[in-house]
């Protein structure tokens, strides 16, 4: 899979997301978080079984989860 060089050489701890779009409906989805080898699984996963129903256009990708600000407002 192609990706940038933090994607591809991931902070020790960091967490991904696997996004799907679907072009056609403009249907998104998430999944996650997973660390690195789980989220390419994961999105492995899903790709083939978009490829199975011959939904070629739907996009699959992983992505950094990035923390958003905690709950306290800090």
């Amino acid at each position: 899979m192609d990706g940038s060089e933090r994607t591809r050489r991931p902070a020790p701890g960091a967490s991904f997301i696997v996004l799907v779009v679907d072009p056609e409906t403009g249907d998104l989805d998430s999944y996650g978080p997973y660390g690195y080898a789980a989220a390419l699984a994961e999105a492995s996963r899903r790709r083939e079984e978009f490829d199975r129903e011959e939904l070629l256009d739907v996009l699959v990708v992983v992505v950094p989860l990035h923390p958003g600000p905690s709950s306290d407002g800090a």
